[in-house]
């Protein structure tokens, strides 16, 4: 089992003040409905942590929800996913499908050239050049009841050697807009940024605490003696 990063909330913080102008700076390319810069006072919510893998220094990760229910992941030195609050692909209530009830006002071929104009603004293009070429898979639009869920899910995936990389696009036809990007590719890692705090690994943090309870480990009372 991989050992893990030890969260305390010192770190926590350390790690949202670095990565709130990375996710500004990323928001403000694209430009998404999101108030930039992006500060302590727009978010909702906020974890970091994760497993440690073995080979590889400690990654800095970082999963932010904004208070306008915007949602943002970062891994290996780069904004690995991003999803709007209103998106027909993650939708967990059934009750809320005709929310999604729409116009298609994109092919299928529209919405793979915005898929790619999202890549070049991200800075990620030129690194995927996978993507070029024919996606793997293109889903939609669909049908509920007989009406249209104008949405197409874009997929790329292919391998180097063992390695395998996806990219994946949620579009929403009606009001053209990406409303979920997912990646996971060797090809966009990149530096993270630097920490004002030391992480510690978890087993590190256990070693320590028991080291302390041993040290301040009480001596055990003198055993008293029989009354005569």
């Amino acid at each position: 089992m991989p050992d893990m990063i030890h969260v305390t909330l010192q770190y926590s913080n350390a790690v949202l003040t670095a990565l709130l102008p990375i996710f500004s700076d990323f928001a403000k390319k694209l430009e998404l409905p999101v108030p930039v810069p992006v500060a302590a006072e727009h978010v909702e919510h906020f974890a970091t942590g994760g497993p440690v893998i073995p080979g590889y220094p400690i990654d800095v990760r970082g999963y932010l929800v904004l208070t306008n229910g915007w949602r943002f992941w970062y891994a290996w030195g780069h904004v690995n996913s991003f999803e709007c609050p209103r998106n027909y692909r993650t939708l967990q209530d059934p009750d809320r499908v005709p929310e999604f009830v729409g116009t298609l006002r994109m092919s299928k071929r529209e919405a793979v050239r915005l898929a790619r104009d999202v890549l070049i603004k991200m800075g990620y293009a030129d690194k995927l050049p996978q993507t070029s070429k024919r996606p793997k898979k293109v889903e939609g639009p669909f049908k509920w009841r007989g009406q249209t869920l104008p949405y197409y899910q874009i997929q790329w995936t292919w391998k180097t050697g063992d390695q395998g990389h996806y990219v994946e696009f949620d579009i929403d036809a009606d009001k053209k807009i990406v409303t979920r990007f997912d990646s996971a590719s060797t090809n966009l890692w990149g530096k993270p940024p630097e920490l004002s705090v030391k992480p510690e690994l978890e087993s590190e943090y256990r070693k320590r605490v028991m080291e302390g309870k041993q040290i301040h480990r009480r001596d055990p009372p003198p055993e008293r003696l029989p009354a005569p």
